[in-house]
């Protein structure tokens, strides 16, 4: 693991409200940034690794396996070879888990017929790896967990930082939570391919991943997304363990139930912007409305305190974790906005037809437009922008 606590998922706070918003329905309220407690087994395991066979080696398996000998002195008469060299060839064999047995009463091992039945070399090689087990249930993460983009923390490293609060772990490392793995079909979607034999557990740490909960609401109730930084995005592994975790529910409501006014109020004097900009949309959510002139196409950095990009409108920030969305009571500014964001969508690559259309619908639902702008209308914003004609994919 490389960066600091802060980088390992930089992109996630941001994005996790951003995708919270585009779902039907729902309004983020909070977003709490928490370290989900991990066990880390390091492991030791076999792995059978495949090669060409050497000329010799392969010639004295076959003389076994189909000729029939059983005998050194007979296996170098009938290769035309020293005794001194089958000698050689058999305690490589035997070194590689392919042969067994006394020099008068040679075998070969299950192994060793298969590397004369696929006419290739296998041999065993030892390896070391790490496994993540959460500290809830004791159950394995996910493949997805262990990619790139995806940031754990050793136990120093999370007590060190201080951007995410750090859950306790509910339970210990179960002894046989490994080998459960082992035995499981689908081990492989766990991080656990089906060619790593004989497990041993050397040594278990504790670990934490970083992960975003955003507490929103549906219309009918509560619901809490999680976000840890995985490929999709939306951390659903996750997301049931804290759905089903009284711990993380406690933690999470207990900030919920902070008076969110002082916040919004100290974020909205930095910014210059009026106390009266405040406009509560129902019991839950709340808005920033500002003016259309706050709201500007500029993106060279020159916008001052309290404006913002048209890009922004619509979007969340989230003062101290409570999540206040910026907006404009003006539709045809709540029109460009659209627009605005959908061209830096259709042009940041090449997408295609049904994508740019998916994203026009999802932004129109967010920001009420008015009438939906439809992909006619992003065309010719396009192109009175200087972009010319949209090359987008069918």
């Amino acid at each position: 693991m490389s960066g600091t606590p802060a980088d390992t998922i930089r992109y996630a706070r941001t994005r996790a409200l951003e995708h919270a918003a585009e779902l039907p329905g729902i309004r983020p309220l909070r977003i709490h940034a928490l370290a989900f407690p991990l066990h880390a087994a390091e492991l030791s395991a076999t792995i059978e690794e495949r090669g060409p066979f050497d000329l010799l080696d392969g010639y004295v398996g076959l003389a076994i396996a189909e000729g029939g000998f059983t005998r050194l002195s007979d296996i170098a008469v009938f290769l035309g070879l020293t005794e001194h060299t089958v000698d050689r060839v058999l305690r490589f064999l035997r070194g590689i888990g392919h042969l067994d047995g006394s020099a008068d009463a040679l075998f070969l091992t299950e192994r060793g017929l298969r590397s004369v039945r696929d006419d290739r070399r296998y041999a065993e090689k030892q390896e070391r790896l790490h496994l993540y087990f959460d500290g809830v249930r004791c159950e394995p993460l996910r493949t997805a967990h262990y990619a790139h983009g995806v940031g754990i923390l050793d136990r120093d490293t999370a007590h060190a930082q201080r951007t995410f609060r750090l859950l306790p772990e509910a339970c210990g490392f179960r002894p046989g939570a490994v080998q459960e793995l082992a035995r499981r079909p689908d081990r492989g979607e766990y991080d656990l391919p089906d060619e790593l034999l004989n497990l041993d557990v050397l040594e278990v740490g504790r670990a934490f991943l970083p992960c975003y909960a955003v507490r929103a609401h549906d219309g009918r109730r509560l619901r809490t997304l999680v976000y840890s930084g995985i490929a999709d995005l939306r951390d659903y592994h996750l997301e049931e363990i804290f759905n089903s975790w009284p711990t993380a529910t406690h933690v999470m409501e207990s900030a919920d139930s902070e008076d969110p006014r002082d916040h919004f109020a100290e974020y909205m004097r930095e910014q210059g912007i009026a106390p009266q900009s405040l406009s509560w949309v129902d019991h839950h959510s709340v808005r920033c409305v500002l003016p259309p002139s706050r709201y500007s196409g500029r993106e060279d950095g020159t916008r001052g305190k309290g404006a913002f990009s048209l890009a922004m409108l619509g979007a969340y920030v989230a003062p101290r974790g409570h999540v206040l969305q910026l907006w404009c009571d003006d539709v045809p500014t709540r029109a460009r906005a659209v627009l605005t964001r959908a061209l830096a969508y259709a042009t940041a690559t090449r997408r295609t037809v049904p994508e740019v259309t998916a994203f026009l619908d999802r932004v129109c639902r967010q920001l009420e437009p008015g009438p939906a702008v439809t992909l006619d209308d992003l065309r010719r914003h396009a192109r009175r922008a200087g972009y010319g004609a949209l090359d987008l994919k069918e």
